[in-house]
């Protein structure tokens, strides 16, 4: 069974830039199940990046900066090229010419890789995967990693972009329960139409170490008794550390809050920090690279993920790969992959239960130990159990 992933590849893999999607889906083409061959063309990856990490032949196919599939279309297929063109003016609200750039090299991974499935990752992809099939009955699966059309009237562009577009696929899947919603009740998707596969984790790169804990904490002088949150995540209004923090002197115990990652609320962070004198508090230690991340989370006691909105947050799955009790802001339960309230306290950012919190983070005497259960490779699995499905649908 061969499968064509149509994603992004992190910069660490070749791409341009890197995005929360593009580690999900580079994550996924990295998993082996037997019988499972997965190959991934990279929307941000120039080709000769891109295939100097296959580890076999076509496993990461880049783009070639090449008018001639273009033209091909134009001269060949004038009508039909036409109607595409307008598909993605009027549709996608898109570059005629960016989108036509996307057919064309998309057409040449179907044509090296000869898939039963195409597996796409964003909506925005959908259209030009379509066309470059050209009537080939190959499936089409859609993954929402966020789905951020709410079905508002003056919401032209996403009601046309999913609207248009969601009729192209043959199947879907979401992240999280929330989108289980979406799909049935703004989108109008058929419940048998779609599945609910939640982003996994490196349990191999994420987990508990009671040596770094030890170390990172005797470094950064915190005693054993002082409770460390921590975030990981752009600095910016819609994360919630700047809310968070003002709540956190309302707690009434010893803490620390850790913040990992940059952004444009990190100057309004400084400046809050430095007028109500928090600098041995809340503590800004800008980026860490994945490979140092679990000796952070390690060392911490409570991830607050504490955001007014979310896709589903690869650091909280993070998180609690390494056994971390989570906080979470009632208003993104929904995108949490799995919820227990041992582990998980809600909280309503506009009007919190400080008391209440501080009881549950004092009430936990449970040994940390690391969690395994949304391995990559676990979820692997369950696209792997899908494709399979959809293809025996297909053949029926």
């Amino acid at each position: 069974m061969k499968i064509l992933l149509i994603g992004q590849l992190p910069k660490e893999a070749g791409g341009n830039y890197t995005t929360g999607a593009a580690k999900v889906v580079y994550e996924l083409s990295k998993q082996h199940v037997d019988g499972l061959e997965l190959h991934l063309y990279a929307t941000n990856a120039p080709d000769e990046k891109a295939r100097r990490s296959s580890s076999y032949p076509n496993q990461y196919i880049g783009y070639r900066k090449t008018i001639s599939g273009i033209l091909s279309d134009v001269l060949l297929h004038p009508c039909r090229t036409i109607r595409e063109w307008k598909h993605y003016k009027r549709i996608d609200h898109e570059s005629v010419c960016r989108f036509a750039f996307y057919k064309a090299n998309i057409s040449r991974a179907i044509k090296l890789v000869k898939p039963d499935l195409i597996h796409v990752n964003s909506i925005g992809n959908v259209s030009p995967t379509r066309f470059a099939l050209e009537g080939k009955r190959i499936p089409i699966l859609l993954t929402c990693h966020g789905i951020f059309y709410r079905g508002e009237a003056d919401d032209v562009k996403g009601h046309d972009m999913y609207m248009g577009n969601l009729p192209l696929c043959d199947y879907f899947t979401g992240l999280t329960e929330e989108a289980r919603h979406e799909f049935t009740d703004i989108l109008g998707v058929p419940a048998d139409k779609y599945t609910i596969i939640p982003n996994g984790v490196d349990t191999a790169k994420f987990f508990f170490s009671e040596e770094w804990r030890g170390r990172i904490r005797k470094e950064m002088e915190v005693a054993e008794t002082t409770k460390v949150f921590m975030t990981v995540a752009s600095l910016q209004e819609r994360k919630g550390q700047l809310v968070f923090m003002k709540m956190l002197e309302r707690l009434g115990i010893d803490y620390q809050y850790w913040l990992i990652g940059s952004g444009p609320d990190e100057t309004d962070i400084k400046a809050f920090i430095a007028k109500q004198g928090l600098q041995s508090k809340v503590l800004l230690l800008g980026y860490k690279n994945s490979d140092e991340l679990y000796k952070y989370y390690s060392a911490a006691d409570v991830y607050a993920h504490v955001s007014t909105m979310e896709g589903q947050a690869l650091c909280e799955i993070e998180a609690r790969a390494t056994g971390l009790k989570v906080v979470v802001n009632e208003h993104i339960l929904g995108t949490l992959p799995e919820f227990r309230e041992d582990t998980h306290f809600v909280i309503n950012m506009d009007n919190p239960d400080m008391k209440a919190m501080a009881l549950w983070i004092k009430s936990s005497n449970t040994e940390r130990q690391s969690n395994t259960s949304l391995d990559w490779s676990v979820v692997s699995k369950k696209y792997a159990l899908l494709y399979q499905d959809i293809l025996k649908g297909r053949n029926k």
